[in-house]
């Protein structure tokens, strides 16, 4: 079943009011009819079924039949993700939206090749941010990440996170996630540095493990920078699923 977020300034207790481009997916992509079901979602994360009840120029009406569960299970996981190809990072986007990732701050590192125009960024995060939109209605999430400004990583902001860990190649098998968890409380806010595909720098390993910064393992093999972010929130998928 399709699923819509929509704006809170278009909803009314017992319908809502759909424009723009979710407009033209239901009306010209989904060709849904009246009497037509959908799931929407509210900014304050209400859930509703509701059903298509009429088409006007400009906008469809649904109408909430019933409300459903709001609820999301899985850690509080943001990730710092180093800012790599366009493909690979929009790649990255969608596929931890779908993996439960609650926030993503694209990330400038010393080896990032990838730079981004001043100019272009409100541009970019606006795409970024219509990307991860359209995987959780996808993967039928009840809340669509926040997709923050591109940042510099000395002005991650660290001591917002009850945790933060750096994903390193050369971390030792003491250091893999498994066991650094073992002392993470379920409703911890978790921050994950994800470098790019030239790695971290040792001045910038350094600096931030004297930040309080914990070093992470992703298992023997290395990674590209899409596919750690990937792996990572799979494994942590795993972990909370099995200490259930």
């Amino acid at each position: 079943m399709q699923r819509y977020f929509v704006k809170q300034e278009n909803c009314s207790t017992s319908d809502v009011r759909i424009i723009g481009q979710d407009l033209h997916h239901i009306r010209n992509v989904m060709r849904m009819k009246k009497g037509t079901e959908a799931v929407i979602v509210d900014e304050i994360r209400n859930v509703h079924l509701a059903q298509l009840r009429e088409f006007t120029d400009d906008a469809v009406f649904f109408d909430f039949v019933k409300v459903l569960s709001a609820e999301e299970e899985g850690y509080d996981v943001t990730i710092a993700q180093a800012m790599i190809k366009k493909d690979r990072f929009e790649l990255m986007l969608e596929k931890a939206t779908e993996l439960g990732v609650q926030a993503i701050i694209p990330t400038a590192f010393s080896r990032s090749v990838v730079k981004i125009d001043p100019i272009d960024a409100p541009r970019k995060r606006e795409r970024f941010q219509l990307i991860v939109k359209e995987a959780a209605e996808q993967s039928q999430r009840s809340t669509i990440p926040e997709v923050g400004p591109i940042t510099l990583l000395k002005d991650l902001p660290l001591t917002a996170f009850d945790r933060v860990f750096v994903c390193y190649e050369a971390a030792t098998a003491a250091d893999g996630l498994p066991s650094l968890l073992a002392s993470v409380q379920r409703t911890d806010r978790l921050l994950f540095l994800i470098g790019p595909e030239g790695g971290i720098t040792p001045e910038e390993l350094a600096d931030l493990t004297s930040r309080g910064v914990i070093v992470c393992g992703l298992g023997s093999r290395i990674l590209r920078s899409e596919t750690a972010s990937i792996y990572l929130l799979s494994v942590l998928n795993h972990l909370w699923e099995a200490n259930r």
